[in-house]
């Protein structure tokens, strides 16, 4: 399989978790306060994905992305938004009949946590395009050195259900993942999200702050 530049940069950054908190307590007619929400807190509320996660937004670039393969994020339309270089050959000066559909183009894409996730449910699945799903771990990567707890979040669809999910195309991806894994795992979400990154991304995420 063709090696592509996975390079994946965060271009902005706005998950502001007291903000998003004022929000949560507003819904049941609190007052936030001037504590920060604890990691537990936040691991909960994004694995139930109430309304005010949408107040998180993370943008980021892929420099260089197979035009294809951008068409597959291009079809995730809510809670995001896509920019998409041009083929164009009054802009590009590239005959366009002689570009292949795997030349490279810059995108860039907006979206809050609750679209991150949905994608993340779909195209991390081993079903998805495998080079699509590469770009999309890149990314999950990235966000996970500026909030890890983020990127903990966004896992397949079969984590997030506990079994697979494509009926049309079912693959030994979770049976395999979860062969070892103790009864109490397997049934509390947030231990199984918890496995699923420390085995798949070694990445851990401590309930405390």
């Amino acid at each position: 399989m063709k090696e592509y530049d996975t390079k994946t940069i965060i271009t902005r950054l706005d998950v502001d978790w007291m903000h998003i908190k004022s929000a949560c307590m507003t819904t049941i007619s609190k007052q936030a306060g001037t504590k920060e929400p604890s990691t537990l807190w936040k691991k909960k509320l994004l694995i139930c994905r109430h309304s005010p996660i949408r107040r998180g937004v993370i943008s980021w670039k892929w420099p260089n992305i197979p035009y294809a393969i951008s068409t597959h994020f291009a079809r995730h339309h809510i809670g995001c938004e896509k920019f998409i270089g041009t083929e164009r050959t009054d802009r590009t000066h590239v005959d366009r009949e002689t570009r292949s559909q795997m030349n490279y183009v810059p995108m860039e894409m907006d979206a809050n946590l609750d679209a991150l996730i949905n994608i993340s449910s779909r195209r991390l699945c081993t079903s998805a395009d495998p080079t699509t799903r590469k770009y999309w771990e890149a990314l999950i990567t990235e966000i996970a050195k500026v909030e890890p707890v983020v990127a903990w979040s966004n896992v397949p669809q079969c984590v997030m259900c506990g079994g697979c999910k494509e009926p049309f195309g079912p693959c030994p991806f979770y049976d395999n993942l979860m062969k070892d894994a103790p009864s109490e795992v397997q049934t509390n979400l947030i231990k199984r999200y918890d496995y699923y990154n420390k085995k798949v991304r070694n990445l851990v995420v401590p309930d405390e702050n």
